[in-house]
Parts: structure tokens; C-alpha cells; sequence
């Protein structure tokens, strides 16, 4: 057997037993590379952790150092707050309110800190009488939503698999277009799970605040003050009729520390685009990990408590599956499948095949790491003469990957499920089952037909 064959057993072999076994994928994928680099390839340990993304590491972990410290000083439960406080009783308006937190939040280095914002969002729908599943995946599209951007591990992480590919790719675009999928999704969701109901409740709220601020006048002469308003006779009474939602949280006042990190989100921003700009050799981890040190120098205990928020874990899983997918390029295997693909007569079933693939691994295993394995094995099929040049084929591959994540397989889905009050959880574990598996086919289809058909 050829090593090029062996190795692709061996990154085959990483994904089944990583998710049979449940060990971390990035430290098995890490000494597979030792393995098939040192062992059957006989390169050295120095050519083989040449392969490590260091820059990558960088950024991931001055991110999430940098958005740990929003959690550890409160800033996100604040914001979370402050912002439920402005639905006031538009019902209608709750899940999208939840669904533009979450994903605001799940843009914040990682995604799963999106996962705090859960709880509070399946009690609301519960408290509210809004479909639980509706709420649900508005809380997985928020958070694979967010997922995607250039400031989130998963977007982090297509960024630097592409460009290592010297695939031309822009995280701007990357992260609008998952927006807009994600928009899609819960659109459709909304009106397939109740939204109709919630947007007339939300009318009905609307006309009986609006008719309790009218005074109601009782003349003692046999009349009915209006239904839901008490009179007294002889006396004006006004009378305020119930709100659909609950009183808003009460509004705590920013801190000092909260009004730091809040300033330093816009800093990061605007000094990386500044720095960029400057053509100054940086990249966002840099300035992010910059940032949150000095924060750490002000407060030092809340420094050293944001530590543990850094996610150590994403880094060893897409520096393994990068290494790993390093000693494969060098091999001559990336290569050999790109022969394999250009004999394809149809670039684009490959492509769907390779969507379809990435979807359903992706729903019982790592998004992060068959995202980082698959795009440098579709490069074949977009470089000149593999058919599917000049296209979106990279974002709708991630997209698709990350479209299944509301199964309860995965770690989001099965937040969503153990979130949900007990007597709404077996429903919406099988309503999340069957809208996760359907997005296998759905969701390939859908990306491909919207980014890569139009470009053929």
C-alpha cells in the first residue's frame, strides 16, 4: 500500500475514532502526524510541526483571552440585559431579539460562549408560549451564524485553511453570506413553528396598550367601563392592560471595567482595519492579545480569571488537523486527488459529494476539523481546469458544515435540547433530529444552487 493511500486512511482513521471514542481529534490528529510524517514518510520532527499554524494560535488565543474578559466582567450578561429591556411586549420580536444577541455574542472568539445566552432564551420561549423549537434554531442559526465571522474561531479557522490553500478568500464576504443563510433559515422556521400567532398576539398587545391609556369614564349610569378596565363612579380611572412578556430585568449600571472591554471591542476593530491598512505586519490575534493585557494589567485578578476562558481545546483541534493535513500536501496525496477529481465529468456533483460529506460528519463530530481537512482536499477542484474555478464553492462548504450543528448530536444542538423545560424536550429533540439530518441534503443543495451555480 502506497503512503499516499495510508495517510488518507489515517485522516479517515482520526474522524471515526476521535468520535467512537471521544478523544480530543486535534491531539490524535497531532500524533498521526508524527506517525505517518516521521514513521511512513520519514520526514523530520522539525518539517513536521513546520506544518503548525502559529499564527493561527495567535489569534485564537488573544480572542477568546480577549472575549473572556467580556465574561468574566459581565459585559455580555449586561448587554444581554439592556437589550431584552427594548422588546417591551412585541412577542413577535423575541426570537429574532435572541437570535441577533446570540449571534453578536457567538462573534465574541468563540461561539459557544453563545451557549450562555441558551438557557435564557428556551425559558423565555417556555414563559412566553412560543414554540420551543422555533426557538431553538433560531439559537443554532445565531450561533453557527456568528460562528463565521472573522473574529470567531470557525471563521478564524476557514481563513486560515484557505489561505494556506492560496485559496483567494474574504472574511467580510464569508460572514455576510452566513448571515444571510442563517436569516433564511429562521425565516422559514418562524412561520413553520408558529410565528403567525406570536405576530397577531403581538398586534392584539399593541391595540390594548394603546386603548389603556384612554381614560375610561364611569357615569353611574349603568355603563360597563371597557373589557379589562375597572371604573369607579363618578371618577376617572386609567388603567394599564398586561403585556405580553414579563417586566424587563432591572437595569443595572455599567461598570467601569464593562465600559473598558465594550471601548475595546471598537478598538480592536478599528486598530486592526488602521493597522491593515498600514500595511503593518499583524494579524488580529496580535491585537486583540495586545488589548486584553493591558486590561489584565488594570484589573489583574480578573486577568488571570479570563485565562481559563481561552480555548485551548479549538487551538490543539485546528493546529492538529492543520499539521496533519501539512503532512498530506507534502506527501503528494492532496495531489493525487485532485487527479481524481479532474476526471470527473461533473465538477459540480464532486462538489456536492464533498458538501454533502462535510454536512454529515460535521453533524456528529467537529465542524472545526472536517472544516480544516476538506477545504484542501476540494482545492483540485478549483484551480484551473478543475471546473469550478472563480466560484464560492469554499463558502458554501462551510456553510453546509455548519448548517446541521441544531442536531442534538453535536454539542449545540443537544445545549438547545437539555435547555428546553422537560415536558417540550422530547419534541424538540425529534424536530431538531429531523431539521438537523435534512440539512445534510438541504443545505449542500441550497449553498451550491445560490454560490456556485450562478458562477458556471
Amino acid at each position: 500500500m502506497s503512503p499516499e493511500i495510508i495517510a488518507l486512511i489515517g485522516l479517515a482513521a482520526v474522524f471515526a475514532i476521535a468520535s467512537i471514542r471521544n478523544v480530543h481529534m486535534g491531539a490524535l490528529a497531532l500524533v498521526a502526524s508524527f506517525v505517518i510524517g516521521i514513521g511512513v514518510v520519514g520526514e523530520s520532527l522539525d518539517d513536521v510541526l513546520g506544518g503548525f499554524p502559529v499564527d493561527a494560535l495567535v489569534i485564537l488565543v488573544g480572542i477568546t483571552y480577549l472575549f473572556g474578559l467580556a465574561h468574566q466582567t459581565g459585559t455580555i450578561d449586561w448587554l444581554v440585559n439592556r437589550s431584552l429591556g427594548l422588546i417591551g411586549n412585541r412577542v413577535a420580536l423575541l426570537p429574532w431579539a435572541l437570535w441577533a444577541i446570540a449571534t453578536l455574542v457567538a462573534c465574541m472568539g468563540t461561539s459557544h460562549a453563545a451557549f450562555a445566552v441558551v438557557p435564557i432564551a428556551m425559558a423565555l420561549a417556555h414563559s412566553h408560549r412560543i414554540n420551543s423549537t422555533l426557538m431553538g434554531l433560531a439559537m443554532s442559526s445565531a450561533i453557527v451564524g456568528g460562528a463565521l465571522a472573522p473574529t470567531s474561531i470557525v471563521g478564524i479557522t476557514v481563513q486560515t485553511v484557505a489561505r494556506q490553500a492560496n485559496l483567494p478568500y474574504n472574511a467580510g464576504l464569508m460572514f455576510a453570506l452566513s448571515i444571510g443563510i442563517n436569516v433564511l433559515v429562521v425565516t422559514v422556521a418562524f412561520f413553520l413553528f408558529g410565528g403567525r400567532e406570536l405576530i397577531e398576539r403581538t398586534r392584539e398587545a399593541s391595540k390594548a396598550a394603546s386603548a389603556s391609556t384612554k381614560p375610561v369614564v364611569d357615569d353611574g349610569a349603568g355603563g360597563r367601563p371597557s373589557a379589562g378596565v375597572r371604573g369607579s363612579v363618578g371618577t376617572q380611572t386609567l388603567t394599564r392592560v398586561p403585556t405580553q412578556l414579563e417586566a424587563a430585568p432591572a437595569k443595572e449600571p455599567m461598570t467601569a471595567m464593562q465600559g473598558l472591554v465594550i471601548a475595546s471591542i471598537f478598538v480592536l476593530v478599528g486598530g486592526f482595519f488602521t493597522l491593515t491598512m498600514l500595511d503593518v505586519d499583524v494579524n488580529l490575534g496580535v491585537v486583540a492579545l495586545t488589548i486584553a493585557v493591558v486590561i489584565a494589567l488594570i484589573d489583574p485578578d480578573v486577568g488571570r480569571k479570563a485565562m481559563t476562558r481561552i480555548d485551548w481545546g479549538t487551538t490543539l483541534l485546528l493546529g492538529g488537523i492543520i499539521t496533519y493535513v501539512g503532512v498530506l500536501t507534502r506527501l503528494g496525496a492532496i495531489d493525487q486527488l485532485g487527479e481524481l477529481a479532474r476526471s470527473v465529468s461533473q465538477p459540480l456533483l464532486a462538489a456536492l459529494v464533498i458538501c454533502v460529506i462535510a454536512a454529515l460528519v460535521s453533524a456528529f463530530a467537529s465542524t472545526i476539523g472536517i472544516i480544516g481537512a476538506l477545504i484542501p482536499l476540494a482545492v483540485p477542484l478549483l484551480v484551473p481546469g478543475g471546473g469550478l474555478e472563480a466560484t464560492y464553492f469554499i463558502y458554501a462548504l462551510a456553510i453546509s458544515a455548519s448548517l446541521v450543528d441544531c442536531a442534538p448530536f453535536g454539542t449545540t444542538g443537544a445545549t438547545i435540547v437539555a435547555s428546553t423545560v422537560e415536558e417540550h424536550r422530547p419534541r424538540v429533540n425529534r424536530n431538531l433530529t429531523i431539521w438537523g439530518l435534512s440539512m445534510v441534503v438541504i443545505g449542500p443543495v441550497v449553498t451550491l444552487a445560490v454560490l456556485v451555480v450562478p458562477f458556471l
